[in-house]
């Protein structure tokens, strides 16, 4: 069994089971500001698919997809922690003066649920989720491919257990302005991130 998808039409002989975050909902994101490739709080990252990326809808051919892209959420701080600084597990708070950002969705945005069973009714298994990204990416792609009007897929955390991280695929679930966005070496949060650094097991920088 390789793991990976079917055929797209066997995919959509399936009911696709889907997951809806209503608007209003809380999310983070953490996201550099000064680097190379930054990207503003309510921005899909459109140049991809990138081989550190687990859940990029984008066509195999790396580039500029257009309107298509990937921004990864997440319920909670320590979520995104262990997201973000899942290579290194260091929490670097200076390094590309990373920001974190909470919001509140604008609008229902329903994904592709990756958190029950539908995997082995589709042909795989819980276990695609933490294999090789390349086999997660190549899912990403068919669940949009059959269903292009989902928002993303969610999916447990293959870095932080018993958590979920969300791929949105596209900006409805932004609204205008955050709840809050800072620095992450911001004195307001440092003694936050401190502990949820410490709760997920990585190291950081942070002196307090």
């Amino acid at each position: 069994m390789d793991q990976y998808p079917p055929a797209i039409h066997e995919l959509r002989a399936l009911d696709i089971k889907t997951h809806a975050v209503p608007q209003g909902s809380v999310m983070w994101r953490i996201h550099q500001t000064a680097s190379l490739h930054t990207l503003p709080w309510n921005q899909i990252r459109t140049w991809g698919p990138l081989p550190t990326a687990r859940w990029d809808p984008h066509p195999l051919r790396q580039g500029n997809h257009a309107q298509l892209g990937a921004a990864y959420l997440g319920r909670d701080v320590p979520t995104c922690l262990a997201e973000t600084f899942q290579l290194t597990r260091f929490v670097d708070v200076d390094a590309n003066a990373p920001y974190l950002t909470a919001f509140l969705t604008r609008q229902d945005v329903v994904l592709a649920d990756f958190t029950g069973e539908w995997l082995l009714k589709a042909g795989g298994s819980a276990q695609v989720i933490f294999q090789e990204k390349a086999r997660t990416r190549a899912w990403a792609r068919a669940i949009h491919a059959a269903w292009p009007d989902l928002g993303g897929i969610v999916a447990p955390s293959a870095v932080l257990g018993g958590h979920d991280v969300l791929a949105v695929w596209s900006t409805d679930a932004f609204p205008s302005a955050p709840e809050l966005s800072v620095p992450l070496n911001s004195p307001a949060i440092l003694a936050d991130i401190a502990a949820a650094s410490a709760q997920i097991g990585f190291g950081s920088n942070i002196v307090i």
